[in-house]
């Protein structure tokens, strides 16, 4: 199992109190004996890039800044934790953030998300946005929810990629769940969402009713499917029971499990095509949106151009 024994955090000088990502390092922290790192990135706007002109904070001095910095440090040195700080200045938010990661020694990055509307994550491509598709580390996007004792978490895997890119993405997601769940002390679940290509077949003969034929075909495609997922689960320890084979979208069957299971995590991996992903989205970004839960998002430097999700 591959160790987290850094953790970078981003700290949102506009929220006031604790922070859901500062309180989830803690707790990671506390678990896999990693150090903490707290960055706050300064800019000409307020971090949230949502807010109106009028709303954006004006610079404060570094005094200010190491305030709100040592304020949420000081918990996590009280329970043992070893927490750093760091404040960086940039133009662009995003451009700033990637830019230190890119040099950074951290095995994960957390940040606080928060809701965004329709046309601002399809067209105006906030912060969340940029940090998925750019971020060379994995990135744990936290909201306003405590975790249960252990958390539950579920993982995303894709069987219908080519054999050779399908193996590398899936084993790269898995192995940062395992390791996770395992400094949890968590149960791993493994989905995999498909739309039978039975249905495919269906649909381009215009049929409108499954025949004999088609319904063994498709009873056929499912069992191979959960072959293949019981190999994958093999590797990494995850017990049969914690496998699950589900025919739909990777969202609905996504947000299916997150309800059934009450999970608190889900681990996906992410890349970005290229017009359509900046026309309408992505998967993980629907996800992001809809689940209430964290989105843990993995390999989403070096399966950019490869590994459609």
């Amino acid at each position: 199992m591959n160790r987290i024994s850094h953790i970078l955090v981003i700290v949102d000088p506009s929220t006031k109190g604790p922070q859901a990502a500062v309180e989830k390092a803690a707790r990671l922290a506390r678990c896999s004996n990693a150090t903490v790192e707290l960055l706050l990135c300064e800019i000409t706007s307020a971090l949230d890039d949502d807010a109106p002109l009028s709303a954006r904070r004006p610079h404060p001095d570094n005094t200010e800044l190491l305030d709100i910095l040592e304020g949420l440090a000081g918990p996590l040195r009280a329970q043992g934790t070893q927490v750093g700080l760091r404040i960086i200045y940039g133009k662009s938010l995003p451009d700033t953030l990637l830019d230190y990661f890119r040099g950074s020694n951290a095995d994960l990055v957390i940040k606080d998300t928060h809701h965004h509307s329709f046309a601002r994550r399809t067209f105006a491509r906030n912060t969340d946005w940029h940090l998925v598709r750019g971020c060379p580390k994995p990135l744990l996007l936290t909201k306003k929810k405590s975790w249960n004792e252990p958390p539950q978490v579920v993982t995303a895997v894709d069987l219908q990629q080519a054999e050779e890119n399908a193996a590398a993405s899936n084993n790269h997601v898995l192995e940062f769940a395992t390791t996770l769940s395992g400094h949890l002390k968590s149960d791993l679940h493994i989905i995999h969402a498909y739309i039978p290509t039975a249905f495919a077949s269906l649909v381009r003969a215009g049929r409108q009713n499954l025949s004999h034929g088609y319904t063994q075909a498709l009873q056929v495609e499912n069992s191979f499917r959960y072959c293949q997922m019981e190999s994958l689960g093999s590797a990494y320890g995850v017990s049969p029971q914690h496998l699950h084979v589900e025919m739909g979208t990777p969202h609905d069957c996504l947000k299916h499990m997150v309800e059934t299971f009450h999970t608190d995590l889900v681990v996906i991996g992410a890349s970005s095509h290229k017009w359509r992903r900046m026309i309408i989205g992505s998967t993980a970004a629907t996800i992001l949106e809809s689940l209430n839960c964290d989105i843990l998002i993995v390999g989403t430097s070096e399966f950019t151009q490869s590994y459609p999700l």
